[in-house]
């Protein structure tokens, strides 16, 4: 996560004032300004030196270098003086970046296929001014690298205070508009620069985005800038989200990380599982604190997940078939299959090849060999009050005009927040911004038009990447073209969905 010896890298979108994208072509050594979304040829990796020069790296690891001639290729898989800018942060209250190179002294400019780094100034009218949207999905956690904790909702602040982010209190949306950014609470709040938060967006809400290194240690991280030109801080005993400072130290530095999974375990006795009384995990409680509360890490290699409590323990399954939450690495033993039913529940196989169900005592043992409703558990996603998913062609967001206003796009560069509520079983309820339910209309297309709830099954399948069944027992699926419908019969690639 970052000491003073590691480069921060920082994973973004190029977007010019006509809100064009910079392209590596996947052939030969060719840049050009015109993508219109942010996909993989569009993200370039910005990686922080220690003079705060930035090199500019490809989606095929190869780094952006300019000639005295002001030529731009994409050639080089090493870095040197052609390939060093410094970035210069606009201050029109923007928001937006430009990029000096160190050695020539001119800014990177482009439109469609004229990219070149002539540009003597950094301005609209030379093409030379940059937003610069972040690639990894919008709904993070927030760690201070002076305090050592992780932010989370407490009441009526954001407060830098956990040691390991867990539940929805700590899970913080942001929203990247116009070249700015505004955070998100759980509950649909906004952060403002004063540290209250509020439910109106407006110019106290915003912030700029720096790449920073501390003048006090050399430190490397995110620094964010408010309208007044202070930088966001967690102040005081209580490190309440504020902003303070018009110089950058370890206090005003911040990395940004996605949020795991975290969910609660419901077995079929109603209960839901829980390590408040010790190690053995038990479906024992109605209410749901830290110690019912889990997050789930898929492990790709083996195609499986591991369960990791508050604690900082995973579940095992033990010789005698018991769940015991005691293991300090996820090997073998804390490895389980998730299997999803049609209701939206789940049956969990442990690696003694047995399904888990909860003795009488309420105890969970790995020691069916069928699957019955005893075997059957509902796992609730507790960490995404609201929501926001990509797929392969971009992010989800509501048609804004037209006789489709109420439909969904699936091929956007900007996202919409929806909110989630529990349906029956295993299913949700999904909000649109417009605060209408989400349904299917006459094409199985998804809108948000409802005035009752109707019921989704998510059946998650990856680290942050599920499906989503509708109610015509079909999965929606994502078309390039933008088209978001509930046609597949089965998962396919265009049906995985980021969260």
């Amino acid at each position: 996560m970052g000491g003073s010896e590691k480069r921060l890298e920082w994973k973004v979108g190029l977007q010019n004032p006509v809100e064009k994208f910079l392209t590596a072509e996947s052939y030969g050594n060719k840049v050009n300004v015109s993508g219109t979304s942010l996909k993989g040829k569009q993200t370039w990796v910005l990686e922080l030196n220690k003079d705060e020069s930035v090199y500019i790296r490809s989606p095929l690891g190869r780094y952006l270098s300019a000639d005295k001639f002001g030529n731009v290729v994409c050639s080089s898989e090493s870095r040197g003086e052609d390939e060093k800018f410094v970035v210069v942060y606009a201050c029109d209250g923007t928001g937006r970046w430009s990029f000096k190179h160190t050695k020539y002294g001119y800014f990177l400019a482009g439109t469609d296929e004229d990219i070149q780094c002539l540009a003597k100034t950094a301005s609209d009218e030379e093409m030379s001014l940059w937003y610069v949207p972040m690639a990894m999905h919008p709904q993070i956690t927030l760690f201070n690298f002076n305090r050592k904790r992780y932010v989370k909702l407490d009441n009526d602040e954001l407060r830098c205070t956990q040691l390991t982010p867990w539940g929805p209190e700590a899970l913080v949306t942001l929203e990247f508009k116009c070249g700015k950014y505004a955070f998100k609470t759980a509950d649909s709040r906004y952060l403002t620069h004063t540290g209250h938060l509020t439910n109106e967006h407006g110019k106290n809400t915003k912030f700029s985005l720096e790449l920073k290194l501390s003048a006090d240690s050399g430190l490397a991280g995110l620094a964010f800038k408010d309208c007044e030109g202070k930088y966001l801080t967690a102040y005081g005993e209580s490190g309440v989200l504020k902003t303070r400072n018009k110089v950058v130290s370890r206090d005003e530095l911040f990395f940004l990380l996605e949020s795991h999974l975290q969910v609660t375990i419901v077995s079929s006795n109603g209960k839901q599982a829980s390590i408040r009384q010790g190690l053995e995990v038990m479906a024992s409680q109605t209410d749901a604190e830290s110690t019912e509360i889990f997050q789930m890490e898929y492990i790709k290699k083996a195609k499986k997940w591991s369960i990791y409590t508050v604690d900082g323990k995973y579940w095992r399954v033990d010789d005698k078939g018991s769940i015991v939450a005691d293991a300090k690495l996820a090997d073998e033993n804390s490895q389980f299959d998730l299997m999803w039913q049609k209701d939206g529940k789940a049956v969990i196989k442990a690696n003694n090849k047995k399904y888990l169900l909860q003795r009488g005592t309420g105890a969970l043992i790995a020691t069916s060999d069928v699957i019955s409703e005893k075997e059957n558990f509902v796992i609730r996603v507790v960490n995404r009050p609201v929501l926001v998913l990509k797929g392969e062609s971009g992010y989800l967001s509501m048609i804004t005009s037209g006789s489709r206003s109420s439909q969904y796009a699936c091929n956007k560069s900007v996202y919409d927040v929806l909110r989630l509520e529990q349906g029956p079983g295993g299913a949700y309820f999904v909000k649109g911004e417009n605060g209408k339910y989400w349904t299917l209309g006459p094409d199985d297309s998804v809108q948000a038009d409802g005035t009752t709830p109707s019921p989704f099954i998510f059946e998650f399948n990856g680290n942050s990447e599920m499906a989503i069944r509708a109610p015509n027992d079909k999965y929606l699926n994502g078309e390039k073209s933008g088209g978001f419908a509930a046609n597949s019969p089965e998962q396919r690639k265009s049906c995985i969905l980021r969260f």
